[in-house]
């Protein structure tokens, strides 16, 4: 993997390398990036990847190599703009406080900020010394893409985020997240400096979820929550800084009645779940009490234009609300047009938002013109090699190359442990547009026939079956309590998640409650601290999880010995963006089953199953309760796991929770000692 990575660095143009648990991609990618004295952006999925980065494995490799030559790489990490504080928004709330419904603790909250504003360089709120901020109080100190008043604001020259972003720019080596890359490229207010300036190599880890954010991110989007948003500024903003020449109440609270109508119109829907909007209204929304509550908002915000048009230009902060209520409309305006092609538009409820969006059902068109700066350049006739973009002096390597074909072109390193289920990836590269990408699959190093063992209990109702999750859980009591814990449990919804935990809860009870395993459920606590729990309670820890934890769930050793996955995690075929898909392959003649939910369950799989052995030392048994996986189509996605021992019967599959229970470290008597 180095060696490709080396040659497409000195090169340039697309690597995308499929490289399976435990080759060490992340030192793969980074040695030949820091050996190329090239400008380095590493763009990573989670904060959590960013920090190991940063912190951990680039200090290290810099360290190493810099006992064989002088190597002396600054490195910066940068974060979205909601990790950092804004000291014009503190300001302001800090000024408003009297006037919040809770003004007691909102007080202390905003104080504890305040006299860490005081000594924090970096203005990362992950600093602060009570990290857990509560939402309200995160969004009175932070400011979004919609309230950021950039060159115009008072205290810019203080800014943390532009501070940051100023690093990121002249670093050697600056560590991103593809949210806030993909919202550079797609220029929508995270990208006031542009984070490719100056980067020769760029290199996307954990990439499967690049074309996902990348929806996102190329889409347009109006929200219930920024309504609030803009509502509560227009009270404070407009009521301190032009107080008298509005009634600013009542502005506010004719834009959260416009966000309250829109709540309510979307209350019967199912939460969690896009909605599919085609016609004139979503699904399951009659359309003329949609076109109602439209209006509402459109005559709402338009309203609010016609009483910042007088003093808009009192003020940047005004001005910004005026901009804000524009483009709302805006948005509102082109969700209101029937679905253009490429695009898909629906709509999403929470617990305290309702999201409009259309997106891109591939990001790739979006992104083909920033994949051909990896091509070869020629340079006009007489046209003279421009290197006014480095902030240094080029190499003589580097300069020579310039002079006889133009700049050196760029290099995309995109690496993940699943990437596709072909040696063309091209489940991956054709959403991206990276059809011309050169491509490399590389196997786990891991004796997955000696350390792992598959089991699919057929007995169980079917994977359809309304009783299934409830059945699974029963089954699996007993052979948790045997291993006393150590245990993962995926669902591909909450629902099931739900049941599952709530049986495990009633038939684990006395074992709960002795202490000889703890029963964590996804939603409970924190990403990071469910985690943390389970790798260093000293085992006995059962986590019944779904979505976020099918991926970056990373337990080696005996903390973790049995993952269960209780269905294949087959795509929601009603899901509107999985629908246009599906319809665009159709129209080019293809299989959608084949060409898409096939190959997204596939990835899954594989990413769930990833979670059971992640070191050369670990054991363990992986369960998938779905009779499907062992017929028909379930044999091909059989295939694309790992080279697991498959465990034929009952009896086989209680020897292995035996051999685990004895091969264990555990304190608990129950569970056996290692021999």
């Amino acid at each position: 993997m180095a060696r490709a990575v080396t040659e497409t660095v000195e090169s340039g143009g697309c690597l995308v390398v499929e490289a399976g648990t435990g080759i060490g991609k992340t030192y793969a990618y980074l040695v030949p990036a820091l050996l190329s004295g090239a400008r380095v952006l590493v763009s990573t999925s989670t904060k959590a990847l960013q920090e190991q980065l940063v912190h951990r494995d680039l200090p290290r490799l810099v360290e190493i190599l810099n006992r064989h030559q002088s190597l002396h790489r600054r490195v910066a990490l940068l974060k979205g703009r909601a990790n950092y504080l804004c000291l014009h928004r503190l300001e302001q709330a800090w000024a408003h406080r009297a006037d919040a419904t809770d003004a007691g603790a909102n007080t202390a909250a905003l104080d504890d900020v305040r006299r860490w504003a005081q000594s924090t360089r970096s203005g990362d709120l992950a600093e602060l010394p009570s990290p857990s901020l509560d939402a309200h109080t995160k969004a009175q100190v932070t400011s979004t893409r919609e309230n950021c008043l950039a060159g115009r604001c008072p205290r810019f020259g203080d800014c943390h985020v532009y501070r940051a972003r100023r690093q990121a720019a002249v670093a050697d080596v600056a560590v991103v997240n593809h949210a806030l890359f993909m919202a550079d490229q797609a220029g929508v207010g995270e990208g006031e400096s542009d984070l490719l300036a100056h980067a020769r190599v760029i290199v996307f880890d954990e990439a499967h979820s690049l074309n996902a954010v990348g929806q996102q991110a190329f889409g347009q989007a109006c929200s219930a929550r920024q309504l609030q948003g803009l509502a509560q500024d227009l009270h404070d903003v407009g009521g301190h800084l032009v107080g008298g020449l509005r009634d600013w109440a009542a502005l506010r609270d004719e834009v959260m009645g416009a966000s309250r109508r829109l709540m309510g119109a979307c209350a019967h829907l199912p939460l969690g779940a896009r909605i599919a909007w085609r016609g004139e209204a979503p699904d399951g929304i009659e359309p003329s009490a949609w076109q109602s509550v439209v209006q509402t908002m459109v005559s709402t915000l338009r309203h609010v234009l016609a009483a910042l048009d007088d003093v808009a230009e009192q003020s940047p902060d005004i001005a910004r609300l005026h901009q804000r209520a524009v483009s709302l409309l805006e948005v509102l305006s082109n969700l209101g047009r029937p679905e253009e092609g490429g695009q898909v538009r629906w709509l999403e409820c929470s617990i305290d938002d309702v999201r409009l969006q259309q997106t891109p059902f591939r990001a790739g068109p979006s992104l083909q013109a920033l994949w051909a700066t990896a091509m070869p350049s020629v340079p006009q006739a007489g046209a003279q090699p421009d290197a006014s973009a480095w902030d240094e002096p080029v190499s003589a390597e580097e300069a020579h190359s310039a002079t006889v074909g133009g700049e050196l072109p760029r290099s995309f390193i995109f690496t993940s442990a699943t990437l596709g289920t072909n040696d063309a990836l091209d489940c991956f590269t054709g959403p991206l547009g990276l059809e011309g990408a050169r491509t490399l699959r590389l196997g786990s190093p891991f004796d997955y026939a000696a350390q792992a063992s598959l089991y699919i209990p057929a007995f169980l109702p079917s994977a359809n079956d309304p009783q299934h999750a409830g059945a699974l859980a029963d089954w699996l009591a007993e052979p948790v309590l045997r291993l006393g814990g150590r245990t993962l449990v995926l669902t591909t919804s909450l629902r099931a998640m739900h049941i599952i935990a709530e049986r495990l809860a009633r038939s684990l009870a006395p074992a709960i409650e002795d202490g000889r395993i703890e029963l964590l459920v996804q939603g409970q606590n924190t990403h990071s601290w469910i985690a943390e729990r389970f790798q260093h309670r000293g085992n006995g820890c059962v986590l019944v999880a779904s979505q976020s934890y099918w991926q970056g769930f990373d337990v080696p050793g005996d903390a973790l010995q049995m993952v269960v996955i209780d269905k294949l995690p087959f795509p929601v075929p009603t899901d509107p963006l999985v629908e246009a898909y599906s319809e665009y392959l159709q129209e080019q003649g293809r299989n959608p089953f084949k060409e898409h939910a096939l190959q997204e369950a596939a990835l899954a799989l594989r990413q769930g199953a990833g979670r059971l052995i992640r070191s050369e030392r670990d054991s363990g048994l992986l369960v998938v309760a779905d009779a499907r996986l062992a017929k028909g189509y379930g044999k091909w996605l059989q295939r694309q796991l790992p080279p697991m021992r498959v465990l034929a019967s009952e009896a086989e599959c209680q020897e292995q929770v035996d051999r685990l229970t004895r091969t264990s470290t555990t304190d608990h008597p129950s569970c056996g000692s290692r021999t």
